[in-house]
């Protein structure tokens, strides 16, 4: 007898059954539960029998619904994010799975039934009046058929026949219904993409990959052609084992119309996608394409890694410094340390590719434990673009107190002369930072945030809009205060940037690409295709325009205010801002023609732009790795952040303080004073957070920092923190 103990969605814990049938770790099975018949997963297996009595598991679905090794990595998932494990098989499986055995839709076929025709081959046959059909509607199906070689799609014999003959020519045998493969949500692309062979550089990187076992960090300038490495290593993949799965994951859902379109060039029909913004309908379907093996290639945002496959043998992951790689809600995983599980279990090739990489990336394949592997050309060997800086102090003192330089406006007119585009990068959306009276001086905060409310303008309107918690309200006609109507706004938003190109160059076509304007499903797709198509002349956006991209006509970037993020009081805002600097930049240049970058600062002196200027990530990171390593910052220690929070700001702080406490006297008198690893490479401290009031509550951290991610795992898992506490490992920021 087995005794099975099941997950079931929506039931918190686990509780077990037993059977005497052949069953497995990932089995989906059928059990009653408090008198009503629910589908679980099978996540344990033992051959004795528990204290309490069981009930025996009624039906067994599915023997190896899910691989044994994928509920292993939930199962550490969990333990390492300090979270249920019940929370990340839910993001392993559509909710439908457990509801309903196959809720996935099929094609339909109409099949002729020819032992039913005894040589018949067209309307005036015997076979006919044998069959007794009756009108001209079921004889034209039958001709339509027989033309069709005896098999055709319901959709396309439904546009000449009624669904009232066609059942009328199943009752009588005529036809027969037949399920073909399991309908896919992907159409396929427009604009069809070229397939070019590999240049030499790129070769020599293919190689390079191919013969090493270690994980792979693919380090390419933006432009030297990543993606065609990345289709030629997925094909070199099916040629191997045509069974093969391939999980490519990226960073922002906007990219993935991209590269489906490159894909699709090369695959065809056998690739799947996985998103957030998929329905749960869409899910089912594509989750149970990749389930049955129909396709083989999966391209998805972050939510995809727990997508469980049935053969992966290879993982991409995609511009790799991209901290959306990490989950910022329960569970709070890193998805690098995910798809490192993946290829620990399934002993599959990785691939993580950036012309910015983490730090913590770019130290691994310095101590060798990944192999690194430069591209430092672009694939048209055009050069790298080149960057100018523009002062914007001087700028205020020649007058010109807008978003835009004057240099940025020449170079602006000179491209549009020759009919080239430009892309005008700016991480700020809205109208402007700040609203503030004239004559009183009042400022408009959200009254859930301690964040000033950001002004937005569409068509004339004005409303306010907090960016952190999404309160909205109305702008004032007048100051709440005084009673005066003159407002000034400080700071540029993506609103006011469009604004001001409109009135510098009345004729020019701009598309702005932003939280605010490409909100529905395919709006960006849909945006990025007519530029493309040179439909818009600038392409002013945030940084959802960064990365990925590929414009063959853009040979101008400008970068409005390159100063953001760089105040941040983290260490990882010098990393941010200079990968998202050197991304932005990529998008210009990438074909015949070198590209020109003009960035906007306020602070030129600041050593990060030396690096930008020169291209120099190299430099970047030896720079970094050497502040990091002096403070013991990451990746030279491993920190923990807990967050803890409450309505009433001294509760939260009290808490706050009890936690920090605890842990100062654990770590100097308990378990690590006397441990091999030194204490004194322990440390702990707690402050409120950047923004200290959110959502109506107010907010604490206590910042745990550790020698080594083990060790500060276990020591938190001994310690009595409050359930309501967010402890986040690996925190991508200590805002």
């Amino acid at each position: 007898m087995n005794y099975c103990e099941i997950w079931l969605r929506g039931v918190k814990g686990f509780f077990s059954w037993e059977t005497d049938k052949t069953v497995f770790i990932g089995s989906r099975v059928v059990v009653s539960f408090r008198g009503r018949k629910k589908i679980g997963i099978v996540i344990e297996i033992s051959d004795k029998k528990p204290a309490f009595e069981t009930q025996i598991i009624e039906e067994i679905w599915d023997e190896h619904f899910i691989d044994e090794r994928y509920i292993q990595i939930a199962r550490e998932v969990a333990e390492e994010n300090f979270t249920a494990l019940e929370k990340v098989l839910g993001l392993m499986i559509p909710e439908k799975f457990l509801e309903a055995r196959n809720p996935e839709k099929r094609e339909i076929f109409y099949v002729l039934n020819q032992n039913l025709i005894p040589g018949s081959k067209n309307t005036s046959d015997p076979g006919i009046d044998f069959l007794n059909l009756k009108g001209d509607k079921q004889k034209l199906a039958l001709d339509i058929l027989r033309q069709s070689r005896g098999r055709i799609s319901a959709k396309s014999l439904r546009k000449e026949i009624s669904l009232v003959t066609i059942k009328g020519l199943i009752q009588k045998g005529v036809l027969k219904e037949e399920l073909g493969q399991i309908q896919t949500i992907i159409t396929s692309p427009t604009k069809k993409r070229e397939n070019f062979d590999l240049t030499e550089n790129q070769q020599k990187a293919f190689d390079e990959i191919i013969k090493s076992e270690k994980p792979t960090l693919l380090f390419g300038v933006t432009g030297s052609g990543k993606t065609e490495i990345y289709k030629k290593l997925a094909a070199h993949t099916l040629q191997k084992d045509p069974t093969a799965q391939i999980l490519f994951l990226l960073p922002e859902i906007a990219l993935t119309p991209q590269l489906i379109a490159e894909f699709h060039a090369l695959f065809g029909e056998q690739i799947a996608v996985w998103h957030s913004h998929l329905s749960e309908g869409e899910k089912i379907q594509e989750w149970a394409r990749l389930h049955s093996g129909e396709v083989n290639i999966l391209i998805g945002a972050r939510s995809s890694v727990f997508v469980p496959l049935k053969n992966p043998k290879l993982v991409i992951l995609d511009e790799e410094h991209e901290w959306t790689f990490k989950n910022e809600f329960a569970p709070r995983f890193w998805t690098h340390d995910v798809v490192q599980k993946i290829e620990h279990f399934f002993c599959l090739k990785l691939i993580f590719g950036s012309a910015t990489p983490r730090l913590e990336s770019f130290l691994l394949s310095e101590k060798d434990i990944w192999q690194r592997v430069n591209i430092p050309m672009r694939i048209h060997e055009v050069e790298l673009p080149s960057i100018d800086l523009v002062d914007m102090r001087n700028e205020a003192k020649k007058g010109n107190f807008g978003p835009v330089s004057e240099k940025l406006i020449f170079r602006l007119q000179e491209i549009f002369s020759r009919k080239k585009q430009a892309v005008i990068f700016l991480n700020k959306r809205g109208f402007s930072g700040s609203t503030q009276c004239k004559v009183c001086g009042h400022t408009f905060e959200c009254p859930h945030c301690t964040n000033n409310m950001k002004m937005h303008e569409k068509l004339g309107n004005r409303k306010f809009l907090c960016h952190v918690c999404g309160h909205m309200e109305r702008f004032p006609e007048k100051c709440p205060e005084c009673g005066a109507e003159n407002f000034v706004f400080r700071g540029w938003g993506t609103q006011m940037v469009e604004k001001t190109l409109k009135e510098i160059f009345p004729t020019i076509r701009i598309f702005r690409a932003d939280a605010d304007s490409v909100s529905g499903k395919h709006d960006f797709s849909i945006l990025m295709e007519k530029f493309h198509n040179h439909e818009a002349d600038i392409l002013l956006g945030t940084q959802m325009i960064a990365k990925g991209l590929d414009f063959e006509n853009v040979e101008l970037v400008g970068i409005i205010l390159a100063d953001v993020g760089l105040n941040l009081p983290d260490f990882r805002s010098e990393e941010r801002v200079f990968q998202i600097l050197t991304q932005v930049s990529g998008r210009a240049g990438r074909r015949k023609m070198r590209g020109e970058i003009i960035i906007q600062t306020f602070r030129p002196e600041e050593k990060i732009f030396e690096f930008v200027s020169r291209h120099d990530s190299e430099g970047f990171f030896s720079w970094q790795r050497e502040m990091r390593s002096q403070t013991m910052m990451p990746p030279f220690s491993e920190m923990a952040k807990i967050t803890i929070s409450d309505v009433k700001k001294e509760v939260a702080f009290a808490e706050t303080k009890k936690i920090y406490e605890t842990f100062k006297k654990n770590i100097i008198e308990g378990e690590i004073a006397s441990s091999d690893l030194q204490k004194e490479k322990w440390e702990c401290y707690m402050a409120p957070a950047f923004f200290p009031r959110t959502y109506g509550k107010y907010h604490f951290h206590v910042f745990l920092r550790a020698p080594q991610k083990k060790p500060l795992i276990d020591f938190l898992a001994t310690q009595k923190i409050n359930d309501s506490a967010k402890i986040d490992i690996g925190p991508v920021s200590l805002l």
